[in-house]
């Protein structure tokens, strides 16, 4: 009896495999869930880079090709060589932001000798400037500062300690209005709005005595520097916050790499598990077929059975440490991303409250000159399409100079504040208002002919007339003036513009306080 209960003892490795091979399929199971989590991870991983890409796509040209070349690599998926390439080309290209030129001065530098030759035309000065200008060309100077003293030098090389060296030699009104032209022409940060605004007003005053111009060409100098070294600090903030960034992709770029490697690692030792384990059954079946007696095949299959039992234990600690590893690298994986979000976010809130800055004039809370060129597109794009009357009015406020001059330029903010408010107050909802620059406002009024704009425009002229102001306890008189134009078929914005330009000048000219249609 014995030996018959020992004969149906052998049934219970398939059992015993059997739930081996369950274990092992829930192992499985387990791991592709890990595995479809790593897949969601990276996507979202791809997901804010290419954000994070586009976000600061136009900070610097030489950045802008390697960005797209990020977003390219990511578009398939991570592909760790080709992500890591372009990574190390990002990193080398930011650290040549600061050493790359943002522009070429050499055409300028051409025209500024052509213009001295012309003007300086004795034998002593044509050689001097004519060597200067060799050395330009190839020696270059460090900085325009030291060009213009070796200028000086040249012009006048025994009296360059005079005071007015430079005032005895140029036309006042000629740098003013240059001046004024670099003030228009480049982006003024919002800190130095009212400064700036202040400069303009000084350079555009037609009775400047020499010692006043010095001190006005002084007080424009100083604020263009401050403004170069307020966008350089500008720049080294976005210089750290690119490196940053990149540092963290390559963190990120291992983190992938090792999730990665784990997960071919595990393929592979379930691969030879498999295989194993085949083989040791191909050996069992070519035992029982071969087999004479019972207890040697017996023992054969013990010894089988240990070493699939043994195999598999040990295919199930290394899943298990393997699991392991890779949820801790998963998990340092979601903790970067959260971090990335974060700033990613965070940016996102300081773009925002750029673009805000950008768009607005800080003292009247108006929509600013780069706002009404971005709502104009919009509105000539709709009136082309819908054919829909567009009018456009340029506003400018009467004898505001002489506001300045008489109580001051808080007394001129104060005026520009109150315009501003009574523009926006008594203005309909679909009208576009914005502060052009100094005292000048501009108005688009979509679905308006021009008959429509002159009957609003002098409601609200009225207004303005009728509205009290104080300047130091005296009651000022404030008027404002517009020009209305109405566009047509063949015009473009600058056609339109300088049209209602003509129109505020013959309301000038016909002694203010009124609006005119041209």
């Amino acid at each position: 009896m014995s030996f018959f209960t020992k004969a149906v003892d052998p049934d219970k490795w398939k059992e015993k495999y059997l739930n081996l091979l369950d274990e092992q399929e829930q192992s499985e199971a387990t791991f592709k869930k890990s595995e479809e989590s790593y897949k969601e991870k990276e996507d979202l991983l791809c997901k804010t880079i290419v954000r994070l890409t586009i976000a600061t796509t136009g900070l610097d040209p030489l950045l802008d090709p390697h960005l797209l070349g990020i977003r390219d690599q990511l578009k398939n998926g991570i592909n760790s060589h080709a992500l890591k390439d372009e990574l190390e080309k990002f990193t080398t290209s930011v650290a040549q932001i600061k050493h790359t030129p943002h522009q070429d001065r050499s055409v300028e530098t051409g025209l500024l000798f052509d213009f001295l030759l012309q003007q300086y035309n004795t034998e002593t000065h044509q050689s001097s400037l004519k060597r200067l200008k060799e050395k330009a060309e190839t020696v270059k100077f460090e900085t325009p500062n030291q060009l213009f003293i070796a200028i000086l030098e040249a012009i006048e090389p025994n009296d360059l300690s005079a005071p007015n060296v430079i005032a005895n030699h140029i036309d006042i009104g000629i740098v003013s209005r240059q001046m004024l032209l670099l003030l228009e022409g480049i982006e003024i940060p919002s800190i130095f709005d009212q400064q700036a605004q202040i400069a303009k007003q000084l350079l555009s005053a037609s009775n400047q005595s020499t010692t006043d111009f010095e001190i006005i060409l002084d007080k424009s100098f100083k604020l263009l520097l401050k403004i170069k070294q307020h966008n350089q600090t500008e720049q080294q903030d976005i210089d750290k916050f690119l490196s940053h960034i990149t540092e963290q992709l390559a963190a990120l770029d291992v983190s992938v790499m090792g999730a990665s490697t784990a997960a071919i690692e595990s393929a592979e030792n379930r691969s030879r598990l498999d295989q194993s384990v085949s083989e040791q059954m191909e050996q069992l079946q070519l035992s029982s077929s071969t087999a004479t007696k019972l207890e040697p095949l017996k023992g054969i299959i013990n010894n089988r059975l240990a070493t699939i039992a043994k195999e598999i234990q040990e295919h199930s600690q290394k899943e298990a440490i393997q699991r392991e590893k890779t949820q801790q690298q998963l998990d340092d994986l979601v903790d970067k991303i959260k971090n990335m979000e974060s700033e990613s976010c965070d940016l996102k809130s300081k773009l925002k409250i750029a673009n805000t800055q950008a768009l607005r004039d800080t003292l009247t809370g108006l929509p600013n000159r780069n706002a009404y060129n971005e709502r104009l597109e919009t509105e000539l794009a709709r009136w082309k399409r819908y054919h829909s009357p567009l009018s456009l009015i340029i506003w400018d406020i009467d004898h505001f100079k002489n506001i300045n001059d008489s109580y001051g330029h808080k007394a001129g903010d104060k005026v520009l504040l109150l315009i501003a408010k009574q523009l926006s107050d008594h203005s309909r909802a679909t009208d576009f208002i914005s502060r052009f620059g100094g005292e000048e406002f501009t108005m688009l009024l979509p679905n308006t002919d021009s008959q429509s704009a002159l009957v609003l425009a002098n409601q609200l002229r009225q207004t303005i007339e009728k509205t009290g102001f104080n300047a130091s306890g005296v009651s000022v008189a404030i008027t404002i003036s517009c020009g209305i134009t109405e566009f047509i078929l063949s015009d473009t914005d600058e056609i339109a513009f300088e049209r209602a330009d003509q129109a505020l000048y013959q309301a000038k000219e016909q002694g203010r306080n009124r609006c005119c249609i041209l």
